[in-house]
């Protein structure tokens, strides 16, 4: 084991150990020798700035005392006011002499009164239904094909019917007019087919023009 060694027996054995390890470079040596004594003074000048009574005693001083900074906003001065107008002049109108003193006056006759103002009638409300444009009525809800006629499915023909179709307000289709048609036999199956049809129900009665193709497939 060991033997523990003091910390100033520690310092001269590293530095025997340190001086045999240098003994063979010269140069070596001298480089070493120059470290340890810069090291030696550093040490002592660190000890002695640590000493307690080692510069001049430290000075109390007090922390200023906060003052309150008081601010006022002065208003911007007024700007002059401009100096009143002089009065203009009153201008005095000198009337006329009469060159005929002696003839009457003509007498001046009153405009005749204003006609009175027409007095707008309010017009009637309109009770019965409304005519609407095809896609601003009431939306398509049911719609029933037409039955197609045996007579033009025989003899192969085609045709369109409009009508005149009078929605009511709960979307059932009350009346049915043909406009125009291709061919007369078309017409009743148009009106028994647009008389199923149901529409979005609405605030009043409408009138829509409604066409029906016949088409062979």
């Amino acid at each position: 084991m060991r033997p523990v060694l003091s910390s100033d027996e520690r310092r001269r054995y590293e530095l025997e150990q340190a001086e045999r390890w240098l003994s063979k470079d010269p140069a070596q040596r001298r480089l070493v020798t120059r470290a340890l004594a810069a090291a030696i003074v550093l040490h002592a000048v660190v000890l002695v700035a640590r000493m307690p009574d080692w510069g001049p005693d430290p000075v109390r001083v007090d922390a200023p005392i906060e003052q309150a900074m008081k601010v006022q906003f002065l208003s911007p001065p007024e700007p002059p006011k401009a100096p009143p107008k002089p009065p203009e002049p009153e201008v005095k109108r000198v009337p006329r002499p009469d060159p005929t003193p002696d003839e009457p006056e003509p007498v001046k006759e009153a405009p005749p009164p204003a006609p009175p103002a027409p007095v707008a009638t309010p017009e009637p409300a309109q009770t019965g239904p409304v005519r609407v444009a095809a896609g601003q009525g009431p939306g398509l809800v049911k719609k029933v094909e037409p039955r197609y006629p045996p007579m033009a499915r025989t003899a192969r023909i085609e045709g369109t019917v409009t009508v005149d179709a009078i929605i009511l307000k709960d979307g059932t289709v009350s009346e049915v007019k043909v406009l125009s048609s291709t061919h007369e036999f078309f017409n009743q199956a148009c009106i028994d087919a647009v008389r199923q049809w149901r529409f979005t129900p609405g605030s009043q009665d409408v009138i829509l023009s409604v066409t029906v193709n016949f088409t062979l497939r």
